[in-house]
């Protein structure tokens, strides 16, 4: 009963959100169409990429909504018969084949798509542009003992300096974020264990939860958290890069890798834009920028040759988050309960 309420609650809360969310705009005010992107994608990261499609296409003005993962499904559900947006963008993968498994997506086929790898577009309806690791990041400077690799270490860092850890370190709430769900259920799948154990310890050291990435990437860098667990990679590449006080760790455990994905809602009204977008996204030249100018790690890394801080190995294994019919089964709704409930009762824990 307690995690329907809190989800209804979040709900009514997103609701709010979006009644005041602005768009920001790209290109001529009196282009003659408009091309509306609805993305969880920070602007700060996305918008050099809007500049150069409006500078290529000057009959095409573009409006760009920010939302977080979980608002933006709950919008294009809202919006299933007069979609606000052509294009919907998000790192929440599950929830974008979810939209498409529940009908509200459309075909969308080209030269460029057809040259996709299977294992980055499923359906013809749901398309990957870029793969980033999912990552630790720390403030160096205030963390306790050697900085983790792993997840271990950050387990026994925890046992050890109790004290300094309680209430020090940041994760996604998995009932407000869509990604943070996605990513934690898939930290259970990879290693049930160890997840186990670092959730119980999370718990009895007052986890601190947020609904975006940036919030917890702030609060690491301001030394309010000492750690962020689970970030998108791309931000923490960006923020560990000009703060010298933070650094980005990729667990040598496993590295989950997350893709960001586009889908064309059913019935958008500027689907030949929303193709154009697509396409360009997966261009050589914007696949190149996304990496010269340190923005997103591109699907495809190999279009150029010039080695950035956004071509990322990670030094242990790689757990590539699949686009495929999997996805589904951790959002069957009792089992996303059930894993919501798990997850509020480690938070519930008290210190030993």
């Amino acid at each position: 009963m307690k995690t329907r309420i809190v989800l209804m609650s979040m709900i009514i809360g997103v609701w709010a959100n979006l009644a005041t969310a602005t768009p920001v705009w790209f290109g001529k005010p009196h282009a003659a169409r408009v091309l509306r992107i609805n993305s969880s994608l920070d602007l700060a990261s996305f918008a050099p990429l809007l500049e150069r499609f409006v500078a290529l296409n000057p009959d095409i003005r573009v409006s760009y909504l920010d939302v977080n993962t979980f608002e933006l499904y709950q919008k294009t559900i809202l919006e299933k018969n007069n979609p606000s947006a052509s294009l919907v963008i998000s790192s929440a993968m599950d929830l974008q084949l979810k939209l498409i498994n529940d009908g509200y997506g459309q075909t969308y086929t080209s030269p460029v798509t057809a040259q996709l790898p299977s294992d980055a577009k499923w359906r013809d309806q749901v398309f990957a542009f870029s793969l980033e690791p999912v990552v630790m990041l720390v403030n160096k400077d205030q963390y306790p003992g050697k900085l983790p690799q792993d997840r271990q270490d950050l387990l026994r860092t925890i046992r050890q300096y109790e004290e300094q850890m309680t209430g020090k370190i940041g994760t996604y709430d998995i009932r407000r974020s869509g990604v943070g769900y996605l990513l934690a259920s898939q930290d259970a799948r990879q290693a049930d264990a160890t997840w186990g154990r670092l959730i119980e310890a999370f718990g009895s050291h007052q986890l601190q939860t947020y609904c975006c990435t940036h919030e917890i990437i702030d609060d690491v860098a301001s030394g309010k958290l000492l750690l962020g667990y689970n970030l998108l990679g791309s931000y923490a590449s960006q923020r560990a890069r000009l703060d010298s006080r933070l650094e980005m760790i990729l667990p040598k455990d496993y590295t989950l890798m997350v893709m960001r994905v586009a889908l064309i809602p059913k019935h958008a009204s500027n689907k030949g834009d929303a193709g154009r977008f697509l396409d360009f996204l997966l261009s050589n030249e914007v696949q190149g920028m996304m990496q010269t100018k340190a923005l997103l790690f591109p699907i495809r890394p190999d279009v150029t040759p010039v080695i950035t801080p956004y071509v990322v190995e990670a030094t242990g294994p790689k757990r590539a988050i699949e686009l495929d019919q999997q996805l589904l089964v951790g959002r069957d709704y009792a089992k996303q309960r059930r894993f919501i409930s798990s997850w509020e009762i480690a938070q519930e824990m008290k210190p030993k």
